[in-house]
């Protein structure tokens, strides 16, 4: 009886072994659906304009993925998105790199003089430049999670930055280990490049929209 007991327990043993394999070969799988859709989808919009709302299509899969939906047509729901915000993401992500760019002349102005007043001017531009960064992340995660008007995305992800020290910290820790471990294994550039940061960025502002959702509704319910 015991023999059948422990034979019982090593094809359990097995079974939940081969269940993690083969879910985790699932989730490779969509995962490198998803890049090849992003990188294809760019090159589709010329790369000029195809960069912005494939990015924006990927973020919105990733959402879907972490709220419990990941069973739903890929490529369908993946162009789908891309072609009815094609146009409004590209001008919020081209009024972001004109925004950028004035930033980096800044300090490319204030790096060619000397004194305090230059210096100070340098490390003020360096931060901005760094919310700059983090908010461009905030940008698409925005985006795909809240239905808001033009401005709100242009302005949101500046004040979500200012507000979420710990969420920033999270990303920038995380968006470093994806980069070294991309640059240590150059050919998970097809397979990784674009779906594991933003699967890791949406995670993060996901928990952070919830937090700050829940927030306001108690700031509400303190004051009715």
């Amino acid at each position: 009886m015991s023999g059948w007991r422990n034979t019982e327990g090593v094809l359990g043993m097995f079974n939940r072994i081969g269940g993690f394999f083969t879910e985790a070969s699932y989730w490779i799988w969509r995962m490198m659906q998803l890049n090849w859709l992003w990188l294809s989808h760019i090159l589709l919009g010329g790369v000029v304009l195809g960069v912005f709302p494939a990015t924006a299509a990927m973020f919105a899969m990733t959402r879907k993925w972490l709220q419990g939906e990941p069973d739903q047509p890929l490529f369908r729901n993946y162009h789908r998105y891309y072609r009815q915000n094609f146009w409004k993401v590209n001008g919020l992500g081209w009024v972001y790199l004109v925004i950028g760019a004035f930033l980096v002349f800044d300090l490319h102005l204030a790096s060619q003089i000397s004194g305090v007043i230059a210096l100070v001017s340098t490390i003020f531009l360096m931060v901005m430049l760094l919310i700059y960064l983090l908010s461009f992340f905030y940008l698409f995660s925005y985006y795909v999670h809240f239905n808001q008007t033009f401005r709100n995305y242009l302005t949101q992800p500046f004040l979500i930055t200012l507000l979420s020290f710990k969420q920033n910290l999270l990303i920038a820790i995380g968006l470093t280990l994806a980069g070294y471990f991309i640059y240590q294994i150059p050919g998970l550039i097809l397979f990784t490049l674009g779906v594991m940061p933003s699967y890791w960025v949406m995670k993060v502002s996901m928990n952070r929209f919830r937090e700050m959702q829940a927030q306001s509704e108690s700031i509400v319910g303190g004051t009715s």
